[in-house]
């Protein structure tokens, strides 16, 4: 009987131990996973993945399609590039036949609230999402039929673990929390709510700004923004400056992760401090003014 107590007490403390065991095997794989993530690319990715300054296979037969139908695929789009959703700085653009409706979820406060496991987990997810090879051409948010559109598409078809990891990292580390680069003041609701924009820069330091600028901007943007390589240049009608306090959800991530398909890279380790620094200069009408 005692023999087959001790037997009984081995058997129970190996289960234990290989338990534990693989156990940690599971959680140190997950921390050597999220370590050798590359923040910077996932940042690229979120705003296209599919971009050639982005990791992705560029002989990946899917990407016609993505290129084609882009807005169901971009994160940014359904996310914002603020990650606050249909809540953020998009809490007015809708859909159309062209692109998806705004994801209610708030992206930022998902990536500081969950494990780097538990979004490795929920981004690998493929119940209840949407396959590259679904017909998204009869998407119409008139007639209501958005149901496979609004779906958030299956990675596991176009992202490797590696990949996913990236992005896992970008949303814990490399998202930047807008509400400390300005002020905003969301009105009504999703989809025909406004946001107006103030204090741009908040408590940052303009004078270390402009010397960011200068050092990193001015070259091809121009002293004032207003130029690009010593040409008058504005985006969507507007100048650097202008720019910044219109749509400084966009700004920010532009600046850490680049203008993809320009020669323009990104600050990757830029901080919190410096962006809102920088947004305290561009804040500054007089030096940075508005298109005439």
């Amino acid at each position: 009987m005692k023999t087959i107590k001790l037997l009984s007490a081995i058997f129970i403390f190996a289960i234990a131990f290989t338990s534990c065991t693989l156990d940690d095997e599971k959680i140190d794989s997950a921390v050597v996973a999220y370590n050798n993530a590359d923040q910077a690319n996932g940042g690229i990715m979120y705003d296209k993945f599919w971009a050639s300054e982005s990791d992705f296979d560029q002989s990946n037969a899917n990407i016609a399609t993505l290129s084609a139908k882009g807005d169901f695929f971009r994160c940014k789009q359904c996310h914002g590039w603020d990650g606050l959703g249909n809540k953020g700085a998009y809490i007015n653009r809708g859909p159309k036949t062209s692109r998806p409706n705004i994801s209610s979820v708030n992206l930022y406060e998902m990536g500081q609230s969950k494990t780097a496991q538990e979004l490795f987990d929920g981004l690998k997810k493929t119940v209840g999402r949407r396959s590259i090879s679904t017909d998204l051409s009869t998407y119409n948010p008139t007639t209501g039929n958005v149901a496979e559109g609004d779906k958030m598409p299956n990675l596991t078809e176009l992202f490797t673990d590696a990949q996913i990891w990236d992005m896992v990292k970008f949303m814990k580390e490399g998202m930047m929390d807008v509400s400390q680069l300005y002020d905003a003041t969301y009105t009504g609701v999703y989809p025909t709510g406004s946001m107006a924009i103030s204090n741009v820069g908040k408590d940052g330091d303009a004078v270390k700004g402009k010397s960011y600028y200068n050092s990193n901007c001015a070259a091809c943007h121009g002293a004032d923004g207003t130029t690009l390589n010593g040409t008058p240049h504005v985006i969507e009608g507007y100048t650097i400056g202008q720019f910044t306090r219109k749509k400084g959800n966009e700004v920010q991530h532009k600046i850490h992760y680049g203008q993809l398909g320009s020669p323009m890279t990104g600050e990757f380790d830029i901080t919190v401090s410096q962006m809102k620094d920088l947004y305290k200069a561009l804040a500054n009408e007089t030096d940075f003014p508005n298109a005439n």
